[in-house]
């Protein structure tokens, strides 16, 4: 609450010095702004922009208009979701401080800006929103002052759940509603900052049409969305404005800054783009994760570059791979020429432990720099709870494949020294002479802290729109897409959320009983198996 409080009087400050020159150009419904030296608390309470002076209350209030505004503030909405909840706290003390002086109408009926403002909500279609979902007063029925004064609530309500959905509310949780990969959060503006701003709008379809993502893609998919439904969005809607209005609802959840220089990777694209400046420097192919080993979306800022890099294994790959491998001989620990070591850091020679009873969770597998080495010779770390990163690979094969869903969820890079040489220009000053030097002759694992603001974006669009307005669609690798075409739709209970990949990883076999096996059948099947279970491992990490 004490972020809703300073953003009313911090706003309600910056009206007052407005006030007089707008004066003449405000109508008679539009209250007058309330000098900061008067934001005063006579009732004591802690967290809430307070109601005004006694001094200044008749300029404020209008009579029964504003009772039946603060009679609306005093009832509850037992059935609110946590979003209308938060509106509705939010629009409590936008009014109190208000004393329930209404913002959109008067005496003589509703404004011309509420007019406006109701207009431009109910064309929530024409940004892939449901106008259904925010109720508007009618004002052609609105008359008396108890009617006004709910309609200037109701209003004021809409306002804040259009403000809302612009940015990804309709979806207020993707990693719990819809997969646990979708590591997201709708980029929500604060409800006093969007009363403050529309209170003071002029024009606003500009006022709303900038609640939405500013990012110049998300107006190109709606110029898309627009040609296929003419701005309606009702009855059934076709494929491709089904496949728009998802991937709008994607970008709602992006962060307004994406970086100055910032990496973006399209998992359904296998395609990475380096921006710099708005303008893209780099525009290369990636390796993405398997179907079952899906790389997740997110965003992270970059913590480090790691040179001739050593590899740590996750866990996953310990207990489903090298596990049943080490009870059959090893095969994978000699090929990958794979390390043991203790929690604690200290060496183990994995050949003297006998692995059908001691656990492999106990430990930590490492891979070393070298010839062997998985990564190659550079890793971009972002580090997260999904233990993902970018990096090199030895395996150029891959980035010839049209679906290059090869990886146990890392992102394989072709051609990273371009990108290496990128990022550490950008954050080091570094010429490609010394970068080239480094990777060559300079230390093993050598890891290269990056002090700058650089994000990574690992994000999910299988709708990408050019620049002459034509869009492009890529395969729903891992069904996101689906998934919010069904949320949007209401089909709740129609979502597979698939498996939770932050579980805990445990054994999909009993260590004693593979042990027990004939130890000629061991000899004999132990290379088989290793080679098998190595076509896994080798695709990736």
């Amino acid at each position: 609450m004490w972020k809703i409080w300073i953003a009313v009087v911090v706003c309600l400050q910056a009206g007052a010095s407005m006030g007089a020159a707008h004066a003449e150009a405000q109508s008679g419904a539009d209250a007058p702004v309330v000098p900061a030296a008067v934001i005063v608390d006579p009732q004591g309470r802690d967290g809430l922009a307070p109601p005004v002076a006694n001094d200044v209350r008749e300029a404020f209030a209008d009579g029964a208009i504003a009772d039946a505004i603060m009679a609306m503030i005093a009832e509850r909405a037992p059935d609110a979701d946590a979003g209308e909840s938060i509106d509705r706290a939010a629009l409590e003390v936008f009014y109190r401080a208000r004393n329930g002086a209404p913002l959109w109408v008067s005496d003589e009926g509703p404004s011309e800006r509420a007019r406006a403002l109701a207009g431009e909500i109910a064309n929530a279609a024409a940004f892939g929103l449901d106008p259904a979902a925010f109720p508007l007063p009618d004002f052609a029925q609105v008359s008396g002052p108890q009617a006004l004064g709910r309609a200037d609530y109701a209003l004021s309500m809409a306002a804040l759940g259009y403000a809302r959905h612009a940015r990804g509310g309709r979806i207020p949780e993707p990693a719990k509603m819809l997969n646990s990969n979708l590591d997201r959060k709708p980029q929500l503006h604060e409800p006093a900052d969007v009363l403050v701003r529309l209170a003071a709008a002029e024009d606003m379809a500009g006022a709303l049409a900038a609640l939405h993502p500013v990012h110049p893609q998300f107006e190109l998919l709606r110029q898309a969305w627009l040609k296929e439904t003419g701005g309606d969005g009702r009855g059934p809607l076709a494929t491709n404005a089904r496949r728009l209005r998802a991937n709008m609802e994607f970008w709602r959840w992006m962060w307004d800054d994406l970086g100055e220089l910032h990496v973006f990777n399209n998992i359904p694209e296998f395609m990475q783009r380096v921006y710099l400046n708005g303008k893209i420097v780099r525009y290369e192919r990636i390796v993405v994760g398997e179907i079952g080993k899906q790389s997740s979306v997110y965003s992270r800022q970059l913590k480090s570059v790691s040179l001739r890099p050593r590899w740590r294994v996750p866990e996953s790959i310990m207990v489903h791979e090298l596990w049943p491998s080490l009870i059959r001989g090893g095969g994978l620990m000699r090929q990958h020429g794979l390390e043991i070591a203790t929690k604690s850091g200290e060496p183990r020679d994995w050949r003297k432990i006998d692995w059908s009873k001691d656990d492999i969770r106990n430990y930590l597998v490492f891979q070393p720099p070298g010839g062997k080495s998985a990564l190659g010779f550079v890793k971009f770390n972002f580090p997260s709870q999904h233990t993902i990163f970018m990096h090199d690979t030895p395996d150029k094969w891959m980035f010839n494949k049209p679906q290059r869903t090869l990886s146990h969820g890392c992102l394989r890079l072709k051609n990273p020294l371009h990108l290496t040489e990128i990022v550490l220009d950008y954050a080091k000053g570094w010429d490609k002479a010394k970068v080239k030097d480094l990777i060559d002759r300079g230390p093993l694992d050598n890891e290269i802290e990056i002090e700058k603001r650089l994000p990574i974006h690992l994000a999910y669009f299988t709708a990408w729109a050019d620049d002459d307005g034509s869009v492009r669609y890529f395969n729903d690798i891992y069904g996101h897409e689906k998934r919010v075409i069904q949320a949007l739709g209401g089909e709740w209970s129609k979502i597979n959320k698939g498996r939770d990949h932050l579980a805990k990883p445990v054994p999909r076999f009993n260590p004693e009983k593979l042990a027990r096996s004939a130890p000629a059948q061991r000899e004999t099947t132990g290379d088989n198996a290793g080679d098998i279970l190595s076509n896994v491992f080798k695709l990736g990490f």
